[in-house]
């Protein structure tokens, strides 16, 4: 690489092989081309490289030191608007990359995003010939698209060379339609409105995440045809098990589908995938809203059908549900129809247990689902738990049966005996899962989407982070099956068998502190709050008291049950709770043994809810789409206020690496030992008798 660099002399002017730069003009280099223009459009990379540069250190130092408050670059001059322009343009010139990865690095920035649309959109009406995937990939820059320090000795002064090389070596060898990341500035609004000549290169593009797919789906997409069949392109790329996390994405999006594109999709989906088509079915099934009269639970759900049923869009999409449904199930094969007929009645049967126990006494209860299980067989040895189709149902443990506190109907949870779809058939565990009658579970379904995401991003960057984004499924109008998380218990539940707390707990079940096993467990307690911070922050779940919060056998914590998330809480939307997160006195006990903020304990705490929240805003984009998609299903999250605003706004974007940081640190400083978290449990006892 070096035999390739261009020498600078004392003045700055190029020369290589010992001649200056302006005595041979005239001579075209293979990569650079004319000397001249690498010449004259070299110190705008240096300059940009530079300041790549101080930012990226800038970023490394807040990734070192995520508690020092201290912003590295409050005397650095402010960027105008024309060099950030200029920035972005010579970015661009070099590689579309650097350009949209700038973008990404500054999402709030509308002088890079304006210019960056401008020559996407340029570069776009450039390409008439089809896509060339057989280019040479430039060199990586950094995981993130960014310039790495590590590797480059800028001691010796040649580092702004070495990388200018790699700029000027690498210049223009990508086209822009091999970039999944630069569609959201080739396809606009605007351009969908204007039916641009631009959406002609979408069939030559290379495909996308399903995220960013799935965001075309929208209704500022118009349904464009172009745009679609784009959309489904990438879908179909993917293996139909991978898009099933989607799902409830996917059958929002049949209320735009005026092309019938998307049923198309999913109809084509479910022949190549039976457990595609279950999953399909049992989410359309969780859409349709019950006759009138015919479920006396079912109020909330009628009440948003009357008040929408005016609306045409919404009417057309409940009269679809069922039509789809019944066209997924004409389309199986012999083969597909018996598993379907199989695992939908075993598991059917399983849930009207509910509607069996509730004349009954409670004392009679417990003994009615026994007798009720005793009756329903085990159909095959390919039946599966719905919320989890890897594990392959082997049995009912029928005394297992446990009805649970519900006001209208009777929920159950039942324990099956399981075994991995592609392990060892003779390795049998036990899966309790809670089946629901007369209570809409989609809301979770969302809730847990967003923490399964955040744990993906977590595990990508490599932070010591843990989220337990346990199973739900929605299997008809206010029904619902819901994995029950393994090994745990309820704080309140412990809180039946002591009067201590969190603090007297661990060390009654893992020994004395300054024990291996004390601090494993405390360790464990510690990454598990800062992953439900994070999470806590973004989501904000509400109705946090002590019956949903769980710890499992090995001191993890783990939040259940999200009736109340974005802008809705209890208590008619008071918003008692005024904490991002829940983060009581005992908790702080485990968390900060010195009681004042200043333990290794706590600042470890306080370091990694930094990190997840740096880490989770890089991928903003991909969780937003995910929420807003969601957005006229009639949730109860999306019933007032400015939900997907609000979300974006608690990103951040705005802010630098060292604000956001922070921010972050102080989320948790105000979450400590919060007056309104300790009212809040105290109501709960009070009224609920839940253990505070």
């Amino acid at each position: 690489m070096k035999g390739d660099i261009v020498q600078v002399g004392s003045k700055g002017n190029g020369q290589e092989n010992g001649n200056s730069v302006t005595e041979t003009s005239d001579q075209h280099h293979p990569v650079w081309g004319q000397m001249e223009n690498y010449a004259l459009g070299r110190e705008k990379r240096r300059q940009l490289l530079l300041m790549l540069c101080q930012f990226e250190a800038d970023r490394l130092d807040v990734w070192a030191q995520p508690t020092n408050t201290k912003e590295s670059n409050s005397l650095r001059p402010k960027i105008s608007a024309d060099k950030w322009a200029e920035y972005t343009r010579t970015a661009f010139s070099v590689d579309p990359r650097i350009a949209l990865s700038l973008a990404s690095r500054f999402p709030a920035n509308t002088f890079v995003k304006t210019e960056v649309t401008q020559l996407v959109q340029d570069k776009g009406l450039q390409n008439d010939e089809p896509i060339d995937t057989s280019y040479a990939a430039a060199a990586t820059v950094g995981k993130d698209h960014v310039v790495m320090l590590d590797s480059i000795d800028a001691v010796n002064g040649s580092f702004v060379e070495i990388i200018t090389g790699w700029f000027a070596a690498n210049a223009n060898i990508v086209d822009v339609r091999n970039i999944p990341e630069a569609l959201p500035f080739f396809i606009t609004p605007k351009a969908i409105d204007d039916n641009s000549v631009l959406l002609q290169q979408l069939p030559h593009w290379a495909p996308c995440s399903i995220t960013q797919a799935l965001e075309f789906l929208t209704p500022a997409y118009k349904g464009h045809p172009r745009v679609m069949a784009y959309v489904l392109r990438v879908l179909e790329s993917y293996p139909p098990e991978r898009v099933t996390f989607f799902m409830p994405q996917l059958v929002q999006s049949l209320r735009h589908d005026d092309g019938k594109l998307v049923e198309g999709y999913l109809l084509r989906a479910a022949q190549r995938s039976d457990i595609f088509a279950h999953i399909l079915i049992w989410h359309l099934q969780g859409e349709t809203v019950p006759e009138p009269g015919k479920d006396p639970s079912t109020v909330k759900r009628i009440t948003y059908f009357l008040a929408t049923e005016l609306n045409d869009e919404n009417g057309s999409f409940l009269e679809l549900l069922p039509a789809v449904r019944q066209r997924i199930i004409d389309g199986f094969n012999a083969k597909a129809l018996d598993i379907f007929k199989r695992e939908f009645d075993f598991f059917d049967k399983v849930t009207s247990i509910s509607g069996v126990l509730f004349p009954l006494p409670k004392e009679e209860r417990r003994a009615g689902i026994r007798r009720e299980l005793e009756k329903i067989q085990l159909d095959g040895e390919d039946l599966y738990l719905p919320t989890a189709p890897n594990k392959l149902v082997t049995g009912i443990r029928v005394d297992s049966g446990i009805p649970l506190q519900s006001a209208a109907k009777v929920p159950i949870m039942i324990t099956f005996n399981v075994v991995d779809r592609d392990g060892d058939r003779s390795d049998e565990k036990p899966q309790a899962c809670i089946f629901k009658v007369g209570d809409d579970c989609r809301q979770d379904v969302l809730a847990l989407q967003v923490i399964a995401l955040l744990s993906d991003i977590f595990e990508a960057v490599g932070i010591n982070l843990y989220l337990y984004p346990y199973g739900v499924l929605p299997t008809g109008p206010e029904r619902g099956i819901i994995e029950v998380v393994p090994n745990t218990r309820s704080r309140s539940q412990m809180g039946e068998t002591t009067d201590g707390g969190l603090f007297e707990i661990f060390q009654q079940d893992f020994g004395p502190v300054g024990s291996a096993s004390f601090e494993a467990a405390r360790q464990n307690f510690i990454v598990s709050s800062a992953g439900y911070a994070v999470a806590s922050l973004l989501l904000q779940p509400k109705d946090r008291h002590n019956g949903n919060l769980l710890f499992d056998s090995a001191g993890r914590l783990v939040h259940i049950d999200f009736g109340f998330i974005l802008e809705t809480s209890p208590g008619g939307n008071m918003r008692f709770e005024s904490a991002h997160f829940k983060l009581s006195h005992e908790m702080t006990q485990l968390l900060d043994p010195s009681g004042v903020m200043k333990s290794d304990t706590w600042s470890q705490f306080l370091s990694l809810c930094v990190k997840g929240y740096l880490a989770a805003r890089r991928r903003m984009d991909g969780i937003i789409t995910t929420v807003a998609l969601m957005l006229d299903s009639g949730l109860p999250c999306f019933s007032r206020g400015d939900p997907i605003g609000n979300l974006r706004k608690r990103f951040h974007p705005e802010m630098s690496e060292r604000e956001a940081a922070n921010f972050m640190t102080h989320v948790c400083k105000d979450a400590y030992n919060k007056w309104t978290t300790a009212g809040y449990d105290l109501i709960q006892y009070l009224q609920q008798g839940i253990e505070k």
